[in-house]
């Protein structure tokens, strides 16, 4: 796989090339951005870039024919350590880092990079969803950020920065990545044939993904995309609890299934939603360029009724910040496992309080 077949990100590998070839590459790396964007597919393809056994460090360029890569390809490199969140926990378990009871220390990812490499090279960790560390995995870390093996890098892939302890975001370098560009997110839709389907519109999807293939695919549901329009409708109008519109998210999340976690996914994916419609609309009070097509008509109805309540742009933007912390909150309280009918109620109770400056912005979070 060469780097050609990583769709987008340029400004990204630019930055890894330049550290590559001045040696000054880090030793552990936090990847932030929308979910769906590719952030897991360059961290395996900078992997291989740095295993290949046929290539120098500094090129950070894979051959693609080596033992090397061909392993890595296959999932069966001796270098690589990938950790990721089992679908039936709600974190990490802390023996994926640090081995079992009774093996602590002899097992796990703080066990393996420490090893040495098997072709000589580098170890190299990949951890996924690492949105989903609590304390206790962190803090089993801790010693491996500090006093990191010779030759190793440490990879964890996240959303957001709001969304890590701080004993990772301490030590780590963080690597922005931006949401792909609608054409992009069709490129690879129609390339691996992800979405099928005579009736879907896929221009519609597309528009509608905010630059996350991920997205796209959950939007090939004509009933989840009707939502979202009616989701940022009601986000516009500033006062998102309007028109008993709890009830109708009620019964939204309701309907993803009889089984709990089921309706909690579709609140967490509402919570992703909400959270793209505010960093949207930051991006146009504070006149970048990052607006995302499909929210012109609701991000620009919501600017002006910000302004026509008479706030500036500045405290506009604070307000939305405070709306985009609470999201979070609302998610961290799904995982927590909280009624979605009461996390629900309180959630839009909150976010037409911030965007009337009815609560101080820092204390809603």
């Amino acid at each position: 796989m060469s780097w050609d077949e990583v769709v987008g990100h340029r400004n990204v590998l630019e930055r890894f090339q330049k550290s590559a070839r001045r040696n000054r590459l880090a030793s552990t790396y936090l990847f932030v951005g929308p979910s769906g964007i590719g952030k897991r597919t360059f961290a395996l393809k900078l992997a291989q870039s740095l295993l290949c056994r046929q290539t120098a460090d500094d090129e950070l360029v894979a051959c693609g024919e080596c033992p090397s890569c061909q392993q890595l390809v296959a999932g069966s490199h001796p270098d690589l350590i990938r950790v990721s969140k089992p679908d039936d926990k709600k974190f990490i378990p802390v023996e994926m880092f640090i081995g079992k009871e009774g093996q602590r220390r002899q097992q796990g990812l703080v066990h393996d990079i420490g090893l040495k490499p098997f072709y000589g090279g580098r170890r190299i960790a990949l951890i996924d969803d690492a949105d989903h560390l609590n304390a206790e995995g962190a803090n089993s870390l801790l010693k491996t950020l500090e006093e990191p093996p010779p030759r190793s890098i440490l990879i964890l892939v996240g959303t957001s920065q709001q969304k890590q302890i701080q004993t990772i975001l301490s030590r780590s370098q963080v690597i922005h990545f931006s949401a792909l560009e609608t054409g992009q997110v069709r490129q690879i839709i129609e390339t691996d044939q992800l979405i099928e389907g005579d009736e879907v519109d896929l221009d519609q999807i597309v528009q509608a993904a905010n630059g996350s293939v991920e997205m796209a695919i959950r939007l090939s549901d004509p009933e989840l995309l009707e939502f979202v329009d009616l989701l940022y409708r009601q986000l516009a109008s500033l006062d998102p609890g309007q028109d008993d519109f709890a009830s109708s998210l009620g019964t939204f999340v309701d309907a993803a299934g009889k089984e709990s976690k089921l309706k909690r996914q579709r609140l967490f994916e509402v919570g992703d939603f909400a959270v793209n419609f505010y960093r949207d609309l930051l991006h146009r009070s504070a006149n970048s360029g990052q607006r995302q097509a499909n929210l012109e008509t609701f991000g620009q109805t919501a600017l002006e009724r910000f302004r026509e309540s008479g706030f500036s742009d500045a405290v506009t933007q604070q307000a939305v910040a405070a709306c985009i912390r609470r999201t979070l909150t609302l998610q961290s309280e799904v995982h927590a496992n909280a009624m979605p009918a009461n996390a629900i109620a309180s959630w839009l109770v909150d976010l037409g309080r911030l965007c009337r400056a009815e609560t101080a912005f820092e204390t809603v979070s």
